[in-house]
């Protein structure tokens, strides 16, 4: 049971921690203060990387565990899984975008000198926002807690950070819009 309730306690909060990132990251991005946008962009980046040791700890927990048919082999064809395949799928992918998007990110400091990784970072992040969603989505499908009461607030109060986040990010950025500095700039290019 010890492997059960730790792949279960580990897969909840690291779905909790990208949150928290996913939510920072909008913030972040739409922050103009260097002061708080270093701050926010710190707290982002501890987020995933605690939420990536926590979906490490989620994967080995449930392949080790023999209470569901999960082998290792699930990591490169979730398909096969005797266990809820296409909720396999779900996470399988959620993985690859949370990972994918760890190693562009953790690379993206070294590789500041590429324009073409300058140019494409933002549509390779992307993979984390996808990633984040299809982890909610896992969450959704194959926990054996799926329908309880707690976890779907759980759940519903993750899409609701993100989507707050998002919310007060547009009205920020529309805000700063209709300033006069850049109403006159508006002005001046037609």
């Amino acid at each position: 049971m010890t492997l059960w309730y730790l792949a279960r306690a580990a897969g909840i909060v690291a779905m909790v921690m990208f949150t928290v990132s996913a939510s920072l990251g909008i913030l972040t991005s739409g922050s103009r203060d260097p002061g708080r946008r270093f701050w926010l962009q710190y707290v982002h980046r501890s987020a995933a990387a605690t939420g990536l040791v926590l979906l490490t700890t989620h994967v080995i927990a449930v392949i080790s565990d023999a209470y569901v048919d999960i082998s290792p082999t699930v990591l490169v064809w979730p398909v096969g899984s005797g266990y809820r395949p296409f909720a396999m799928v779900v996470g399988v992918l959620a993985l690859y975008g949370l990972v994918l998007a760890a190693i562009v990110g953790a690379a993206r400091g070294r590789l500041a000198t590429s324009e073409t990784l300058t140019r494409h970072w933002r549509s390779i992040h992307i993979a984390a926002s996808i990633g984040w969603l299809l982890s909610v989505g896992h969450s959704l499908l194959a926990g054996t807690d799926r329908g309880t009461p707690w976890l779907l607030a759980i759940t519903l109060s993750c899409l609701g950070a993100v989507a707050a986040a998002g919310a007060y990010r547009a009205r920020s950025q529309a805000a700063r819009a209709r300033t006069p500095l850049n109403l006159a700039r508006a002005g001046r290019m037609r």
